[in-house]
């Protein structure tokens, strides 16, 4: 009986088993190999005997291919591959029995003789470099999405990081490439530790808010063959961007927590979709002047200028483009609310309509500070 299923042996449990992975018709005298890879090890096959067997037909020989096969150990799929005649020109004659090696260095199969009506001694190598990748792989990136004029530093996790050059590319679409093209931006990384490294992103506006992919390589090393998606959207805008809410009203409910909420919006005025912007609120409560103020220059203690208690406010993102900000406010009075937004430049800009002006009274009700209440 011949067989085309893969068996598994688990050695910390120390039992076989059967993860029902079949690699086409059923094919024996092979030679193969694993190699170890980032992220997951692959398992090649070469050559042997193949033929497709009826349940209950008697015996008979094979006929020798010279297909190629790999298993992704990870996925545990099943891939023909370097098997075109038309392509690869120079593809070993059908054969079994032949041996295979590995070499590390060159990321290249080595396959020596074998049997086919007689013994061979050729030799052929087959380069995997594409397959199985360099020593190291990207995994994620935190962030995975960033504006379109860039300047968005990236912690970028993987495996395998050497304190060496590093270039980080970001290329528009969905596919991995084999080398930067003229859809591909190059940034340099920076070295944190062998699973982490840095980045700040390209600007990306001769492409548009687009999706991309990232890959990197280090030295003079090949591209990896791992990759991950990274998102780019038009920048936020603090002219475009605004707030609403009870919190920003008069008539609010003192002594109880009151909220309200800031929009982001980018160039085209459509609402963000995603968070990561970075708005800071400010709560202001000015401070009365003393009964002998003085607003005299000469006076030692003077000019008076308005002085302002602030309240302490917390802002929460919501990560769909939204923000949700609290503050209180214990005693009647008026309060100057503050949204600024940090630019593309690293400037902190208002808002549409901040300084926004809210007032509190004892006389109103608690539900008045809620989103749902009468003042919305």
């Amino acid at each position: 009986m011949q067989f085309n299923n893969v068996m598994q042996f688990d050695l910390e449990k120390k039992e076989w088993y059967d993860p029902d992975c079949m690699h086409e018709v059923h094919r024996w005298n092979h030679c193969s190999y694993l190699v170890p890879a980032i992220p997951t090890w692959k398992f090649f096959i070469f050559g042997g005997e193949q033929a497709e067997y009826t349940e209950g037909t008697a015996r008979a020989f094979g006929t020798y291919v010279n297909t190629s096969a790999l298993l992704d150990m990870g996925a545990l799929r099943w891939t023909t591959f370097a098997s075109d005649p038309e392509r690869y020109e120079d593809i070993p004659t059908p054969r079994e029995y032949a041996a295979m090696a590995y070499d590390e260095r060159d990321r290249r199969l080595i396959i020596f003789g074998g049997w086919n009506n007689g013994w061979k001694d050729d030799c052929y190598t087959l380069t995997v470099a594409k397959i199985v990748g360099p020593s190291y792989a990207i995994v994620n990136s935190n962030p995975d999405l960033g504006q379109l004029s860039g300047n968005v530093e990236l912690s970028i996790s993987g495996r395998g990081f050497k304190e060496m050059p590093i270039t980080v590319l970001f290329t528009q679409g969905d596919q991995p490439v084999d080398a930067a093209g003229k859809l591909t931006l190059q940034v340099p990384g920076t070295f944190v530790s062998e699973t982490e490294l840095s980045c700040v992103t390209p600007n990306f506006e001769q492409f548009g808010p687009k999706k991309c992919i990232m890959q990197l390589c280090i030295g003079s090393g090949d591209l990896t063959t791992t990759w991950i998606p990274f998102q780019y959207f038009l920048n936020t805008r603090a002219a475009k961007s605004l707030s609403y809410g009870p919190g920003i009203l008069p008539n609010c409910c003192a002594g109880v927590p009151v909220e309200f909420f800031v929009v982001a919006r980018n160039d085209l005025n459509e609402n963000r979709t995603s968070g990561r912007d970075k708005f800071v609120a400010k709560v202001k409560k000015e401070i009365q002047k003393p009964a002998d103020y003085n607003d005299d220059p000469e006076d030692g203690e003077g000019p008076w200028r308005t002085k302002y208690e602030e309240i302490e406010c917390t802002i929460v993102d919501n990560s769909d483009g939204s923000y949700k900000v609290n503050y209180q406010i214990d005693e009647e009075g008026e309060v100057d609310v503050h949204v600024n937004f940090e630019d593309d430049k690293g400037n902190m800009v208002a808002i549409r309509g901040s300084p926004y002006k809210a007032s509190f009274t004892k006389a109103a009700k608690p539900a008045d500070n809620t989103m749902s209440g009468p003042l919305m």
